[in-house]
């Protein structure tokens, strides 16, 4: 019944393609985007013409999920025998439990080995330990390839990462391509020493095919840290790339979009969803791919693979992490988090006001109504910032703010960048913004900031922050311990008023 569906199948839309003088190549190539819609939930391609690309993203130290990530992993594997498993990057940096073992990273170097890894770029995030905590992941793992194609690597990091890789499928005449492309622009700068970095451009967008046209492999795979808008543009100007794995944006595509010939994959973040990508592929004299989908796995419902799960506990069982310092009385929102981090800063320093960077409050979207430990400040703060203070006026702050108010989308501009304690501001948007404040002329104020945006932001005392002696994280815990109590305070007016602008 089935070969005779697909007989008549193919002999009407010969006809029709015969009619409209379609060349028969085009006639294969519609019948191919007709399958995955009919056919093929009749008939299941065979195991031995499938390549199986399990992929991940952000994972961001969460080592809860990786028992349910194993079970979902040796499921494949044990059904199909081409089975990849990569990642697009930000493995580190967002659970305590990784960021502050004694070797920072380790947990998620071992985690990952066991697993198996084929190929994996790096993220912003992987360079937040230092260039030497990357390099010993890398080492650490010497059976993943770490593909960086639009980096040029430091002298501490040579010989770490592959502009391109060839991944081989045993058994079969079929290889994999593999670039890897990472956005480093909100990088702490002091991290990227010797390191050179581009930021791809339509041309080199353009350029991707022919890059993986020099090495003639069958299937053609972009590790992406890039970003989800970034892949667009990449999909737009380089049809045809076969699967497209992205990250960085913590966008979730339930059934990945498919573009210019190019399938897209984004799974979330903190390993929420895991991508399993399928490529039916023909062995033929000139092996081809036939045919493509994927889809964001959820992990929540999978079992814990129990192996993996003991080895979690080993790295999950510090009770200093557990040990309460206040009780959040409701949900508590992120701009009230960031509040607070302004507050204790300006308390530990002594500063007439402070601000922080709306990106280094890593809280999820609010903190949850209950008990306040030391892991949730860890979490909340996990690069190890310090508290610094610079001198400066009302046009030097406003400056600061408008300027990241302004930048591109891609560095975190158009939005609430900055959050404040001392003062208070406003945007007006617009074709030229503008801002106003409670900050007075003629003053200058002693400002407390992290060190990640003393040395990142753009004004006029970038870089020259004067160290307070003690780290974000300490004033936190202190700041909370006195207050025993957290509640979001009463609305105050928008920081941002939005001005629509009509054109005629």
């Amino acid at each position: 019944m089935k070969s005779s569906l697909v007989s008549h199948t193919f002999h009407y839309l010969s006809l029709y393609f015969r009619s409209s003088m379609i060349s028969s190549r085009i006639l294969l190539a519609g019948l191919f985007c007709l399958c995955p819609l009919s056919l093929a939930q009749k008939i299941e391609p065979d195991p031995k013409h499938t390549l199986i690309i399990i992929s991940t993203s952000d994972i961001h130290g969460n080592l809860d999920k990786f028992p349910k990530l194993a079970t979902l992993v040796k499921k494949y594997r044990s059904k199909f025998p081409h089975v990849l498993l990569m990642d697009s990057g930000d493995y580190f940096m967002g659970n305590p439990f990784v960021d502050d073992w004694e070797k920072p990273g380790l947990p998620i170097t071992i985690l990952m080995n066991k697993l198996g890894y084929d190929a994996a770029t790096i993220g912003n995030h992987d360079m937040d330990y230092g260039q030497t905590a990357l390099r010993d992941h890398i080492k650490g793992m010497p059976g993943t390839k770490f593909v960086v194609t639009n980096l040029s690597p430091s002298p501490v990091l040579e010989n770490c990462f592959l502009p391109y890789a060839a991944i081989p499928i045993k058994g079969t005449p079929i290889s994999v391509g593999v670039i890897g492309l990472v956005d480093m622009q909100t990088t702490d700068i002091l991290k990227m020493d010797g390191i050179t970095w581009k930021l791809p451009t339509e041309m080199d967008y353009k350029g991707i095919m022919d890059r993986f046209r020099l090495h003639h492999n069958t299937i053609n795979i972009i590790l992406s840290h890039m970003g989800y808008d970034h892949d667009l543009r990449m999909m737009k100007y380089s049809p045809n790339i076969d699967v497209i794995l992205g990250g960085h944006t913590h966008v979730m595509l339930p059934k990945g979009h498919l573009r210019t010939g190019s399938l897209l994959s984004h799974t979330g973040h903190r390993l929420s969803h895991a991508g399993v990508t399928k490529i039916i592929f023909s062995t033929d004299e000139k092996p081809a791919v036939l045919s493509k989908s994927t889809e964001a796995v959820s992990l929540e419902t999978l079992p814990d693979d129990p192996e993996v799960e003991a080895i979690v506990r080993q790295f999950t069982s510090n009770p200093f992490f557990n040990q309460q310092i206040a009780i959040a009385k409701e949900e508590i929102t992120h701009v009230t988090i960031g509040r607070y981090f302004c507050k204790a800063i300006q308390k530990a320093a002594n500063a007439d006001i402070a601000i922080y960077n709306r990106g280094g409050v890593r809280a999820k979207t609010h903190l949850s109504k209950g008990p306040v430990t030391i892991k949730d400040v860890y979490e909340m703060e996990p690069f190890r910032e310090t508290v610094v203070t610079c001198k400066m006026t009302k046009a030097d702050i406003e400056q600061l703010i408008l300027t990241k108010f302004m930048a591109p989308m891609e560095k975190e501009g158009g939005m609430l960048e900055v959050y404040s304690s001392g003062f208070s501001y406003q945007i007006m948007d617009g074709i030229n913004p503008s801002i106003t404040s409670t900050l007075r002329d003629g003053v200058v104020y002693t400002v407390a900031m992290g060190d990640y945006l003393c040395n990142n932001f753009n004004f006029p005392q970038q870089g020259e922050g004067t160290a307070a002696g003690k780290s974000v994280r300490q004033a936190l815990i202190s700041y909370l311990t006195q207050l025993k109590e957290l509640v979001n305070p009463p609305p105050t007016q928008l920081p941002i008023i939005r001005k629509t602008t009509f054109s005629l």
